[in-house]
């Protein structure tokens, strides 16, 4: 009975078989590549690794000085994890720039939010 909002015919509201993460319709959009998504994704890991690794170097010296870029490490992670997956929050993810979200959503995939799904989740809120 524990498990018992695992199975498929619950997927839509509480995520994988395996539970990994919720994923709803009404809440998350996924969206298509585009021509620089390949570029975007190295360009966010290599920043990202390379902010963080600066961040571990400036901590020492003055924690005022690593803030900002633990921040860009932060957001350039978050950018990769969101391309890596293809799966977004239509309220953003904190403290990811507006602008981005923006970005993805003008490359969001169409859903029929009037399917079966969706029209059961809807009903449940």
């Amino acid at each position: 009975m524990a498990k018992q909002f695992r199975e498929s015919k619950y997927l839509n509201e509480s995520g994988t078989l395996k539970g990994n993460w919720y994923m709803n319709r009404l809440d998350y959009f996924t969206f298509y590549q585009y021509p620089e998504y390949k570029k975007h994704k190295i360009l966010s890991l290599i920043g990202g690794v390379s902010c963080f690794l600066l961040t571990l170097k400036l901590i020492p010296l003055t924690l005022w000085g690593a803030l900002p870029f633990l921040y860009f490490s932060y957001v350039l992670m978050r950018i990769f994890i969101l391309l890596n997956t293809r799966v977004c929050r239509y309220k953003g993810d904190f403290l990811v720039p507006k602008k981005f979200i923006t970005f993805l959503r003008a490359r969001e995939v169409e859903l029929d939010v009037n399917d079966f799904d969706s029209v059961a989740t809807m009903n449940n809120k």
